[in-house]
């Protein structure tokens, strides 16, 4: 068939040769002027740059990564101008040239105005030192006859004047007045709060934060306060301006919805002898059983420390026997409470 007739030429198939040949070569040149162009195979490993100066940081890095400064805030304890941030994290695997964003500390600290607290409540107070970046350092009381207005502002001491610039962050002392009658407030139940609040709420009682202890190191999301100096008792009133004394527990290593149902059972056991109208004396007893128990109790996770809570009862000096009895109505104060009565198991 003459269509054919070519397949027998053979310039047709030393043609047929230079053309893939020709092809060959192209497709080589262009994967390797690709893989030079993505550096295919040439990865580098992001260091770890937090802590490090920045400048610093970039004569170090510059010719593998390529900086971005995103911005500059301020960090109380960490070293100025370093690197706060950045992404992509440490241990990342980029090509060379890739863009790394920084975070950096400011050389010096945010600056925020004064608020006039005068004459505000204290709550009013505090909720205007928290909008603009400042807390409470401590409570000072003074006679005044407005309980727990503020009299005036002090900064390290010294009297502040609205307006003036001051380190955010900063803590400012309140003096408050005392105001007339009664000089006593309620001492708030702080044993399961978080160590963020703690402070809040010891202010708001128009109290001030004594010794922190940290039982536990862990994160603030974690730390609850697990016990206080003086203790909670029901109503119990103590001066304005006393220290209370705190001490945090990890919810990992203390057990805190425990704690809470033990406070929740005294309390609605407590309600009920009132309503039947059991002798103050006999109520109060149940009351202290619960709360030396709440008090010393480890309320670990651990199964035989769960055990030994679970048969702790509140001693007496003059103890006759341990109450065993089938009803709340056989309580009598001159016995020792057994308070593992009230359970169900």
């Amino acid at each position: 068939m003459k269509a054919f007739r070519f397949l027998k030429d053979k310039w047709f198939y030393i043609s047929l040769a230079i053309m893939l040949l020709l092809t060959v070569g192209v497709l080589w040149v262009t994967f390797k002027r690709l893989d030079k162009f993505t550096r295919h195979g040439q990865e580098f490993l992001v260091p770890d740059m937090v802590g490090m100066n920045y400048d610093t940081a970039i004569a170090h890095y510059q010719d593998i990564l390529t900086f971005v400064l995103l911005d500059s805030v301020y960090v109380k304890d960490f070293p100025e101008g370093a690197v706060y941030q950045q992404n992509p994290a440490a241990g990342s695997k980029v090509k060379q040239g890739r863009n790394i964003y920084i975070l950096r500390t400011t050389i010096a600290p945010e600056v925020v105005t004064m608020p006039n607290l005068r004459n505000l409540s204290l709550r009013q107070a505090m909720v205007s030192l928290n909008a603009v970046g400042l807390k409470v350092d401590k409570l000072e009381f003074v006679d005044y006859f407005a309980r727990n207005a503020v009299v005036e502002q002090k900064l390290k001491g010294e009297i502040i004047e609205p307006k003036t610039d001051v380190v955010k962050g900063s803590a400012i002392t309140l003096v408050v007045g005392l105001g007339r009658g009664d000089k006593n407030t309620n001492l708030p139940d702080l044993v399961g709060v978080n160590v963020v609040e703690a402070k809040s709420r010891i202010n708001n009682a128009s109290l001030n934060i004594g010794t922190e202890v940290f039982v536990d190191t862990d994160d603030d999301e974690f730390l609850f306060v697990s016990k206080m100096d003086p203790d909670y008792v029901t109503d119990k009133m103590v001066p304005l301006g006393s220290l209370v004394n705190v001490w945090y527990r990890s919810s990992k290593n203390f057990d805190f919805a425990w704690y809470n149902y033990e406070k929740f059972r005294r309390d609605s056991i407590a309600e009920y002898m009132r309503v039947r109208k059991f002798k103050q004396d006999t109520i109060n007893y149940v009351i202290d059983s619960f709360n030396y128990i709440l008090q010393h109790r480890s309320f670990s996770y651990d199964s035989l420390l769960r055990i030994e809570d679970m048969q702790m009862v509140f001693p007496r000096a003059d103890r006759i026997d341990v109450l065993e009895l089938d009803s709340l109505e056989y309580f009598d104060y001159d016995y020792e409470i057994d308070t593992t009565y009230f359970y169900d198991e």
